[in-house]
């Protein structure tokens, strides 16, 4: 898969994506990484890129010219057939990791970063395909977005992770978050790592794994636990952990008040 990024500042993307992990996977031909810096596209000897908005306002908007030409200069290099251009954007649709599966099947991902006041409707309306959005704020530009998403569809391509089971089973893969993990030492704080995770036994670990990712999806995003759709014995089961877990605070506030 290659990914290419339009953008004013090619060096965020570098230091970004030529880090850690995706940063191993370049360099093992995993994925392949252009930046195009659109400032080369300028339309005069300044490095003109941007204009005053007709109709007023504050701020500078990105022209076309420089950002089609830089667009030109990405597809003639174009991998394959199975591309997409993507503009990054307040107003797309929230980026999640069902778009990044999506994503990570594409021969070229062509990835068009804003900035100032963002991009002259018309060439967004002649080169773009979609538009995404990693939350509902504004950011200054469109590289830190950018990063976001090679890191997420990076980590989806074949050779990038050890395997598949590094992403499989992680939060939202499969609807819910992935359950508490633990490491040494087995008390910390006076806090034990759960009993059954020291068992050896496979079966419960997974039963208490299971159930775990459905606590934790339950309680810290309802808005997923409400499309999810459980048998009665799962919401049973989920219902007695619940119980329990009242229980146990309740018991806790019990002692705080006594002491």
């Amino acid at each position: 898969m290659k990914v290419s990024v339009l953008t004013l500042f090619p060096e965020m993307i570098q230091a970004a994506v030529g880090t850690s992990i995706t940063g191993r996977a370049l360099s093992a031909g995993a994925f392949e990484l252009e930046t195009v810096d659109i400032r080369n596209f300028a339309v005069n000897s300044y490095g003109k890129v941007d204009d005053y908005c007709f109709g007023g306002g504050t701020g500078m908007l990105m022209m076309c010219q420089p950002v089609h030409d830089a667009h030109q200069l990405a597809l003639q290099k174009s991998p394959g057939p199975n591309r997409r251009t993507i503009y990054l954007s307040p107003k797309g649709p929230v980026f999640n990791q069902k778009k990044a599966i999506e994503l990570s099947g594409l021969d070229h991902l062509v990835l068009l970063c804003g900035h100032y006041e963002g991009v002259d409707q018309r060439v967004l309306d002649e080169i773009v395909d979609e538009e995404l959005s990693i939350g509902d704020y504004v950011l200054t530009g469109g590289e830190l977005a950018a990063c976001v998403v090679i890191d997420a569809v990076a980590r989806l391509i074949e050779g990038v992770l050890p395997n598949q089971e590094a992403y499989s089973k992680e939060s939202h893969m499969s609807g819910v978050l992935e359950y508490p993990q633990y490491t040494r030492p087995a008390v910390w704080h006076d806090r034990p790592v759960p009993d059954v995770l020291l068992s050896g036994h496979h079966a419960n670990i997974v039963k208490w794994q299971e159930m775990a990712s459905l606590m934790e999806t339950c309680r810290k995003r309802p808005d997923l636990f409400n499309q999810l759709k459980l048998d009665a014995d799962a919401y049973a089961a989920l219902a007695s952990e619940l119980a329990e877990l009242a229980s146990e605070i309740m018991d806790k506030t019990a002692d705080k008040n006594i002491d």
